[in-house]
């Protein structure tokens, strides 16, 4: 999800208006009577109304049935991290903001559930407590600043207070952890903090849990950061759902190999719908925008989600395709073949030739580097994934990426050739339909003024005019009006895609 404060303080940059998505939730959750806070970052709770941070809610678990029927009710999608980053009692779920174009990020917990980030390994029982201690906001319920505090120092030792941590280089609160503990401590009264802590912290106690406060208000050096941080997590030893030893491990393994996909293989912290995946293909003639459809709807959906993007127009060559077509090529040069069709024939010249055995070996390589490509595609899909297609063959387009071979007068072939061209065939046709086809169709003037310079008029027009003719009454297809502005097409198809997610 983009941050449009990251480059000053959040705290007095210029503050964006509520979404529309989320002022529509919340006003439904208050409707339902559902008990729930934004149970954490509340000095920045502006970010969290305008899409640019996370929603933190924490949910009363008696309540979590209606909480949910409530998200999906408002067009919110469940997702979930891989196994390895899964939390008990936390749940994630997305929603499409239209007046924005933001994917809005509900992190919901039914426990208070504390930790690294690796690991996540406390759980609070104090839910109720902290629930309880709510008022209303401009938006959200949000807790008193005692239980916020009290909890929030509890999360900055676990996260930082430990040596593994320095090990790691992350000792430090950040600037936003440290902007937050000054904001929550000019709002406390002293006497209720203490209520609380000793109330609902016992485990920890007043004393330890005041000499880390203490530590982080006065910014202390390390040492003693580390020993009353270390005070504070042996403290909650007996709420923690793995042993303090095994956890540290786990943190320290985790740290390492989380990293090195990061920095290393580039891999990003990403989560899957829980509906499963989708393939998405975008179709259209030359001047319709199809790379820029592919490019805005991939960037979108890949900031939150597992997506990727795949071109069965033009897939990957396979060693196959290399050797044939390299042997092919080769030959024509070499002058050993000489009478060559292009890849579409003009009609005028169809009943004039029989393609050769070598043009016909020539489409049926393509067409197998097609069916791979799609095969690959669907199984990304299957596992879980978004794949975003650039182009799909379709009965309907004829000058781009279905069958070439569909006007080869049979009778006139030799058995051979006639395999070659069922062979090419049967590999369009095992090609199954996308989940979503959208189609974007603009007239052929528009497409040949949009390509000008870039592609012949004679090239870009039969393509474009053959998809603007097309008549896709009878399919699935979504077909939209691509001679609208960019960001006017854009946005209906975002909408288009997560109502079909």
């Amino acid at each position: 999800m983009s941050t449009a404060h990251s480059g000053g303080d959040p705290a007095t940059d210029e503050i964006s208006p509520p979404l529309e998505l989320v002022v529509d939730l919340c006003s439904r959750l208050r409707a339902a009577g559902v008990s729930y806070c934004h149970w954490k970052s509340n000095d920045v709770l502006h970010l969290s109304a305008s899409g640019d941070n996370d929603l933190d809610l924490l949910v009363d678990r008696r309540d979590l049935q209606t909480f949910l029927g409530v998200l999906v009710a408002a067009g919110f999608k469940q997702a979930q991290p891989k196994p390895r980053r899964r939390v008990p009692g936390v749940l994630h779920y997305y929603g499409y903001d239209a007046a924005s174009g933001k994917l809005v990020h509900v992190d919901a917990q039914a426990h208070l559930v504390l930790g690294d980030d690796t690991t996540k390994n406390v759980r609070v029982p104090m839910e109720r407590a902290y629930l309880a201690s709510c008022t209303e906001g401009s938006l959200f319920p949000v807790p008193a600043p005692e239980y916020e505090l009290a909890v929030l120092v509890l999360r900055l030792a676990l996260k930082h207070g430990t040596w593994d941590a320095a090990a790691f280089g992350l000792a430090s609160p950040t600037s936003g952890e440290r902007r937050e503990l000054r904001h929550l401590q000019a709002a406390v009264d002293e006497d209720q903090l203490r209520e609380v802590v000793e109330t609902h912290l016992p485990q920890i106690g007043w004393r330890d849990w005041s000499a880390h406060h203490r530590a982080l208000l006065e910014d202390a050096g390390l040492a003693r950061r580390l020993s009353t941080g270390r005070r504070v997590v042996a403290g909650v030893a007996e709420l923690m759902r793995r042993p303090a030893a095994a956890d540290t491990a786990l943190r320290c393994w985790r740290r390492v190999e989380w990293g090195t996909r990061h920095y290393v293989l580039g891999q990003r912290n990403t989560k899957r719908l829980t509906a499963g995946g989708s393939l998405i293909a975008v179709v259209g003639g030359d001047g319709a925008g199809k790379s820029t459809m592919v490019t805005g709807l991939s960037e979108w959906l890949n900031g939150p989600l597992d997506t990727r993007v795949v071109h069965l127009g033009k897939p990957p060559r396979g060693p196959v395709n290399l050797a044939v077509k390299g042997s092919i090529v080769a030959a024509r040069r070499a002058g050993l073949i000489r009478d060559w069709l292009p890849n579409y024939p003009a009609p005028e010249a169809l009943g004039e030739h029989v393609p050769g055995r070598t043009w016909l070996l020539w489409q049926l390589v393509t067409a197998s580097d097609r069916r791979r490509q799609h095969r690959r595609a669907r199984a990304a899909a299957a596992r879980g994934d978004l794949v975003v297609c650039d182009r799909f063959p379709l009965p309907q387009v004829t000058l781009m990426d279905g069958s070439r071979t569909r006007w080869v007068p049979l009778e006139r072939l030799s058995p051979v050739d006639r395999w070659l061209v069922a062979a090419e065939q049967r590999c369009y046709a095992a090609m199954a339909d996308p989940d979503l086809l959208v189609v974007l169709r603009v007239d052929p003037d528009t497409a040949v003024a949009r390509k000008q310079g870039v592609d012949p008029a004679d090239f870009v027009r039969p393509r474009s005019a053959e998809v603007f003719a097309a008549d896709w009454s009878g399919t699935r297809a979504a077909v939209l009006d691509a001679s609208r502005p960019a960001e006017d097409v854009m946005a209906e198809a975002r909408a288009l895609v997560w109502a079909n997610l």
